[in-house]
């Protein structure tokens, strides 16, 4: 397998993953448009068609597998591209603007990709998110549902951006944890062959919310600041600042914030 992180303004911002499975050179997650390179493949795969992960399927041009009920936005992208302006802003024009690309194929829950690939659709961080599980090396390939593993810092953290769903996100992890995974592949960024990083980041979920849950009055950087008292992964990204801070971090507190107060919504 050979692994692929692409750079941002001098930070990581996506690793992808090209294997060869039964002589089909495949893609995992090729990240942006805008930092689209070459690629000696036939396929792409991508866990879901946020910006960052599909973006530069069109320019590719090889089929491109994503979840069924979302062909028509990777044909057509301009929707999702200005959807994405208006919850990232500034940070989906770095990204790039995708291709149209007519060779979208839908991937049905439970569907089996060039008798290699198991697809799981893991709605939570998305609803058209899809995660996969390799079953001859074994490795899980999570997509942004199982948050972001920065190695470097030993640190795991949520990403969650509005429309974040709690429920379906902790629903989803379950699913996949009892596949038998040796490995763990994140697009942010890299693999691990700890597999209790998911058990791990389950139980860092929930913390979050019972901290959040009684505070929805606090703006993000006062729940960020609240949250890196009780989770180091939090206080170590404040550390560091950069990419790690204002696109995943801030995003994800503010996913948080937004599913807590629909949920405590009267009636």
């Amino acid at each position: 397998m050979r692994i692929v992180t692409k750079y941002l303004e001098g930070a990581p911002l996506v690793t992808s993953y090209v294997l060869d499975v039964g002589g089909v050179r495949v893609v995992v997650d090729p990240g942006p448009a805008s930092l689209h390179e070459p690629l000696d493949v036939d396929a792409v795969v991508c866990t879901h068609i946020h910006l960052d992960h599909c973006g530069s399927a069109g320019h590719i041009g090889k089929p491109t597998y994503v979840h069924e009920r979302y062909v028509k936005h990777v044909v057509d992208p301009s929707k999702l591209y200005e959807s994405s302006r208006s919850v990232l802003g500034v940070y989906a024009e770095k990204f790039g603007r995708p291709l149209p690309n007519e060779q979208a194929v839908g991937v049905a829950d439970g569907a089996r990709l060039f008798d290699a690939f198991d697809a799981f659709h893991t709605p939570g961080h998305a609803p058209h998110h899809v995660m996969y599980f390799y079953r001859d090396g074994k490795i899980l390939f999570t997509g942004d549902g199982g948050g972001v593993y920065i190695s470097e810092l030993g640190v795991v953290i949520p990403t969650t951006p509005p429309p974040f769903r709690l429920d379906a996100y902790l629903q989803s992890l379950s699913r996949v944890m009892g596949l038998g995974a040796e490995a763990v592949c994140f697009p942010h960024y890299g693999c691990t062959r700890d597999v209790e990083v998911l058990r791990r980041h389950v139980e860092q979920v929930k913390s979050w919310v019972e901290a959040l849950e009684g505070r929805l009055d606090l703006s993000v950087d006062e729940a960020l600041r609240m949250l890196a008292r009780a989770d180091e992964n939090v206080a170590k990204v404040l550390e560091v600042g950069g990419l790690y801070l204002e696109f995943y971090l801030r995003f994800t507190v503010l996913g948080f914030l937004e599913y807590l107060r629909g949920v405590k919504k009267p009636g």
